[in-house]
């Protein structure tokens, strides 16, 4: 210790004792827990006013507990006792909205950020935020901040960053490693947790050795411990209240998602790996949103009755380089929660058109394509003056596309939808109504739709052919439709029996694996050429066979072969 001139005594707080050193450890290691998991929860939200809700209650909640964890650490040691009875309630209450606020301003960083700098810089300003929060602790304490101690506040920056940058790039590590492979142990986890705790038991002591504090406490305690015990218990029921809303916020925005991703599909995600790579999409959207990465495979519709030109459904494939194949209704659903539906339909639709420019150059003229947009893509004011631009650049006419739209969004948008339909079929497009079966909607409420037909959901070929009241059903709708003038396309079309009870029931127009695979827009015109009329007639001889010839299958499937370059199944 060296005399000063003015009373006190620059003194170098020792190591504390390690029966509270080790305490204080267990607690600083709960801590790195609770503020991982508050990290990932503010990472599992996708949509903007999510992202931002969560990072402020996860900022204010670790906030506080690292702040009371700061506070309380200070009665570790002997010498700083006297000070931690007397801390005043208006510099700790500083620190407190000094910690929460570089919290709330590193968090969404640390917690979507992709970039290794970043991730480094938001640490870095973090360690510096809870360094200055200390300081402002402890500043009526300080006996002189012209002492300063360089290399204690140094080292510490260093730790606290590191801790930061290993803890953000972990928990990026576990968000990328793809479902397919065994999780990371748990035991690992905590291994790095106790680490990252013991780090923070060294900052703590490092920082307090930053300044020299007066040598003696004050002579008497402070007037605000009761306010400042009320604070502490304040800090830590908060941290507590915010981890039991997680899984309500957590449960809120799953029905959130399931909501909107019916407005574009007929079934919700259900498995594990694409709710997943929600946040994953969210957080690479921007460098997702590019026409090159937005590829097109094309699945045929063919009426197996006679002959004719065949219709294409654009099928959305994306393949990331650091995401891996990605879930085409998961993305969509994102570009939804992110505001993004109309830019992604564009892309998408501008890539469909293309296709066909080129198919028609390579002679295949009477293709048509059918394309499934979002309903807030319909409703967008300059959509359809923005359609005609793009077919009138290509020279293409508007019976060479058609718009798929979902069953739940006509029920919950009808007289919106209406008009735009409308406004569609005024410049010649038309617009089908997809996955017809799925929203339990009336069927009385087809003869009120302007469309052009209705493609039955997947669900009514299930247990088609061993279903007697599906069958009717089936034959009923198609009756109607054909009253209506509509077409009807059903899906899922993937065996024999389906086929048959498809064609009982008076529809011929079939989708699904057993005419073909979705297939990339390049073999598309092979297709065309080569297999659709060879495919056709397969089909009309599984119709002509006895259902109880065990050959059918095996004679369609020689005559038919699928492309060795089709895409994966829808």
């Amino acid at each position: 210790m060296l005399s000063g001139s003015q009373g006190y005594v620059a003194m170098a707080v020792e190591f504390p004792p390690l029966g509270h050193a080790m305490l204080f450890w267990v607690f600083a290691t709960l801590v790195v827990v609770v503020c991982q998991r508050l990290v990932e929860h503010t990472a599992h939200s996708v949509d903007p006013s999510s992202r931002r809700i969560s990072a402020s209650h996860s900022a204010l909640c670790i906030g506080c507990i690292v702040w009371a964890l700061d506070v309380v650490g200070l009665f570790m040691y002997a010498e700083l006792k006297p000070h931690a009875m007397a801390l005043d309630l208006l510099p700790a209450l500083s620190g407190l909205i000094i910690m929460v606020a570089s919290t709330r301003l590193a968090l969404p960083v640390l917690s979507t950020s992709t970039s290794k700098l970043r991730i480094t810089l938001a640490s870095l300003f973090l360690g510096a935020g809870m360094l200055a929060a200390h300081f402002m602790v402890t500043r009526d304490h300080v006996a002189s901040f012209r002492n300063v101690q360089w290399a204690p506040i140094a080292v510490a920056l260093v730790l606290a960053t590191g801790i930061a940058v290993v803890t953000s790039l972990h928990h990026r590590l576990a968000r990328y490693t793809p479902i397919t492979l065994p999780p990371l142990d748990r035991r690992e986890a905590w291994h790095q947790h106790a680490l990252a705790g013991l780090g923070v038991v060294v900052l703590h002591w490092l920082v307090v050795n930053a300044f020299p504090l007066h040598a003696d406490g004050p002579s008497q305690p402070s007037g605000g411990n009761a306010l400042m015990l009320i604070v502490l218990l304040f800090g830590a029921a908060l941290a507590v209240e915010q981890l039991s809303n997680m899984r309500s916020d957590a449960s809120r925005q799953a029905m959130l998602r399931k909501g909107m991703s019916m407005m574009r599909a007929s079934s919700v995600l259900q498995s594990e790996r694409p709710d997943s790579q929600l946040p994953l999409i969210a957080d690479n959207l921007d460098r997702l949103l590019q026409r090159s990465s937005l590829a097109l495979h094309f699945q045929p519709m063919v009426d197996a009755s006679q002959r004719g030109p065949a219709q294409f459904e654009a099928l959305l494939r994306i393949e990331d380089r650091r995401l891996g194949a990605i879930n085409p209704e998961a993305f969509l659903l994102v570009c939804e929660l992110q505001g993004k539906t109309v830019v992604v339909d564009k892309l998408i639709l501008r890539n469909a058109l293309d296709c066909i420019v080129q198919w028609q150059a390579r002679g295949l003229h009477d293709a048509s394509v059918s394309v499934n947009v979002a309903p807030a893509t319909l409703l967008d004011v300059g959509f359809v003056p923005w359609l005609r631009e793009e077919m009138a650049a290509r020279r293409l006419y508007q019976t060479a596309l058609k718009l798929e739209i979902t069953e739940h969004a006509f029920i919950a948008l009808g007289p919106q939808m209406l008009l735009a339909i409308r406004d569609l079929g005024a410049m010649g497009v038309a617009v089908v109504m997809d996955d017809f079966g799925a929203g339990y909607s009336s069927l009385g409420m087809l003869a009120d739709l302007p469309i052009a037909g209705i493609k039955c959901d997947r669900l009514f070929v299930r247990d088609l052919a061993s279903d007697k009241r599906r069958q009717l059903l089936l034959g009923h709708i198609g009756t109607l439709a054909g009253e209506f003038g509509l077409t009807v396309v059903v899906e899922g079309v993937e065996s024999a029996a389906e086929l048959r009870a498809v064609s009982a029931a008076g529809l011929h127009i079939i989708q699904g694996h057993l005419l073909s695979k979705p297939m990339p827009a390049d073999d598309v015109p092979v297709w065309c050429a080569v297999q659709l009329e060879p495919r056709r007639s397969a089909l009309q001889a599984l119709l002509a066979q006895p259902l109880s010839d065990p050959a059918a299958p095996q004679a369609f499937a020689t005559s038919a072969a699928v492309p060795p370059k089709a895409g994966s199944g829808r």
